[in-house]
């Protein structure tokens, strides 16, 4: 086995950056808005709005105070309401079903696919049929996640909701920069959102979100619902429910010099993806991208079935690692009420997945140790199995 590195190993890195970026670069940023002194939306956030739209390759982008508010911003500007069904992953994170459920809305729960951990069409097709045949809700949304960076089938998902006459918002707040047949994440579905959470592919220093969609009245229905509702034309005319969902000048700042190595760290996290999935070993199962596609990786995720005996091992010979997500959302506390359908492949998943590390920042030296220390792990099991 390699010798351990020297230096800690990361399971994201939210700081190397600076210093490839260079610090001073952020220190004058930030000066520049204690000198201009427009703290939220600034000139920097809108700048930052244009060259996320210009990246994604949409007509519209705004930034946002988070993820979860992007969600629900771009639900808001949809009219989604009480007796509304929104259709949402339950392998992820909470944020997509949390936004639909806080506008008062009933999410429904579906499974995923084994091999891609995204949602899983024909679970799609079926939930779709299942609310249909009970008649009591109006089909209104489907939020595909694209979990740990990678793009759902979006064709086949897109092409169902619509045929159901439902929209579909991509929550791309693990994916921004990967690409779908030709496509950057955020430009694919109807809406879009993405989150700058400091662990993200693209991420700020703080909180931080945005909403994208090539529609102008949906975006100036996202811009109104960020500020409470405000009328554009009367500040002090609140024509609809909103939140307070802006983005300070301040991570605008930084996502502006973020942006500016972010092509460069995309392609060091393919680096790193392509040793794991060309050196670790057959034991470990992983995470299918869809052909002509490119994950962000914003998390490598692998599936083992002694998953809680191959993280203590890691941990052990100090390879940080983390279970992403050991409960799907329909088996939490505050959605237990929603559970209403078997999804056996989320709750396989939650089970047996582990993400380890993924920074553009691992070298050689890491790499080696983390792939030896897993195949040593691995060769253990199958010899005791043998």
């Amino acid at each position: 086995m390699s010798n351990k590195p020297s230096k800690p190993i990361m399971l994201f890195d939210c700081k190397t950056s600076q210093n490839v970026i260079g610090q001073d670069k952020f220190l004058n940023a930030f000066k520049a808005i204690l000198n201009h002194g427009a703290y939220c939306q600034g000139p920097e956030t809108k700048e930052l709005d244009d060259k996320l739209a210009a990246f994604s390759g949409t007509k519209y982008c705004s930034t946002c105070g988070s993820g979860t508010d992007a969600l629900t911003l771009a639900l808001m500007a949809w009219d989604v309401k009480p007796g509304d069904a929104v259709f949402v992953s339950s392998f992820t994170f909470v944020a997509s079903a949390e936004a639909p459920v806080l506008l008062g809305a009933t999410p429904i729960f579906v499974d995923s696919d084994p091999n891609t951990f995204n949602m899983d069409p024909k679970d799609l097709q079926r939930a779709i049929d299942e609310v249909k045949k009970e008649g009591k809700l109006n089909l209104k949304a489907v939020i595909p996640v694209d979990i740990f960076g990678s793009p759902c089938d979006y064709d086949e998902i897109i092409k169902i909701a619509h045929a159901n006459g439902m929209k579909v918002l991509s929550d791309s707040c693990q994916s921004y920069g990967s690409i779908y047949k030709g496509k950057r994440s955020c430009s694919i579905a109807d809406m879009s959102a993405t989150s700058f959470y400091p662990t993200k592919p693209l991420g700020c220093y703080g909180d931080g979100g945005a909403v994208f969609t090539n529609n102008n009245e949906e975006n100036e229905l996202v811009k109104s619902c960020r500020v409470h509702g405000m009328s554009p034309a009367d500040h002090y005319d609140n024509v609809r429910l909103g939140i307070t969902g802006r983005l300070n000048s301040f991570q605008g700042a930084v996502l502006l010099q973020k942006l500016t190595v972010f092509e460069q760290e995309l392609k060091e996290r393919v680096r790193v993806a392509k040793r794991y999935d060309n050196e670790l070993d057959s034991y470990f199962g992983k995470q299918k991208v869809l052909d002509n596609c490119q994950s962000a990786y914003g998390l490598y995720t692998i599936y083992c079935e002694d998953r809680d005996e191959l993280m203590a091992y890691l941990k052990d010979n100090g390879i940080p690692c983390g279970a992403y997500y050991p409960r799907p959302v329909n088996t939490q506390t505050a959605y237990t009420k929603w559970n209403t359908r078997s999804l056996p492949v989320c709750e396989k998943l939650s089970k047996t997945v582990l993400s380890i590390p993924m920074t553009p920042y691992l070298d050689n030296e890491d790499l080696d140790y983390i792939i030896q220390t897993m195949n040593t792990f691995a060769a253990s099991k199958k010899s005791k199995a043998a």
